[in-house]
């Protein structure tokens, strides 16, 4: 008998998540050209309410606010929300504040067409089945005010042709754990068909390709290599749990990859690369 998926909460928890998350950070923005919001709003104009959805420790609050002159980011107010607390800046700034909330859980009242941006990044792959993922993101639609933008980064089911086989492999078991807490890596590309249906307009799309292999930058080539090395980490103690029947790989091929992956990062030059969707609309007035 299959033993039970994990349930959709954050089952990527531990110690060295926030060391994960940051590297992992810094790739998806270099993918971005250094930007963190392709949605055309004017973040000069204070004061905005902003809102980032699984914000873990917050580095992309801090990250925006470090890119906008003190008085302007001063004058916005930021919140950030993740299902977990343990992550959250013990002292933030006084216009930064955090609270913990399930995106498949209903928001806060107050902050009914609250914020002028709305933004999340890595949620929608895990927000569930169909149902679920449609309903998170009408509540999120909800919390935008007339006028306002919501933008959504998350992860294609894609690698590069040329990328290295074992990466290739963990990608697979990427895939294979998202699939056991009944959600895919295809969510995202229903994305701008929800908002387009759930009323918003100046929808666009976009893809982005981060590169976590061999590049001229070596520091953030060393950045993105450790990045793949903890994200496997992470995703391989929870996949080697898994009964044959939740694994495409065969069962000891998926035990092997975690020092496979770490010889082939190892090599010069190596191949690995995923990409990511952003997508942005705005409510209308």
């Amino acid at each position: 008998m299959a033993s039970d998926p994990p349930e959709n909460d954050y089952i990527l928890h531990n110690e060295s998540e926030t060391t994960r998350l940051a590297f992992q950070h810094r790739v998806i923005r270099d993918a971005m050209n250094g930007r963190l919001v392709l949605a055309p709003i004017d973040l000069y104009k204070a004061p905005l309410q902003i809102l980032d959805s699984c914000t873990a420790d917050g580095l992309w609050i801090r990250d925006l606010q470090s890119s906008l002159p003190p008085n302007i980011a001063s004058q916005h107010a930021f919140i950030g929300t993740d299902i977990e607390e343990s992550y959250f800046p013990t002292d933030p700034p006084g216009n930064t504040t955090y609270h913990v909330q399930d995106v498949n859980k209903p928001w806060p009242e107050q902050w009914n067409e609250k914020f002028d941006l709305v933004h999340q990044r890595l949620s929608i792959a895990v927000s569930g089945d169909e149902k679920a993922t449609q309903s998170a993101v009408r509540n999120l639609i909800s919390l935008v005010k007339p006028g306002g933008w919501i933008q959504i980064v998350d992860l294609q089911n894609w690698t590069a042709d040329g990328d290295g086989p074992v990466w290739k492999d963990f990608t697979i078991c990427l895939a294979d754990l998202i699939s056991a807490v009944g959600s895919s890596l295809d969510r995202v590309e229903h994305v701008k068909n929800c908002f387009e249906g759930l009323g918003l307009i100046d929808v666009e799309e976009t893809s982005i390709e981060a590169n976590y292999g061999t590049r001229d930058d070596k520091p953030l080539e060393a950045i993105g290599k450790k990045s793949g090395l903890l994200t496997a980490q992470s995703i391989l103690s929870v996949a080697t749990t898994f009964p044959q029947e939740i694994l495409t790989l065969p069962k000891a091929r998926v035990s092997d990859i975690k020092a496979g992956l770490e010889k082939e990062m190892s090599t010069d030059p190596v191949s690995a690369h995923w990409r990511y969707k952003v997508v942005w609309g705005r409510k209308p007035e």
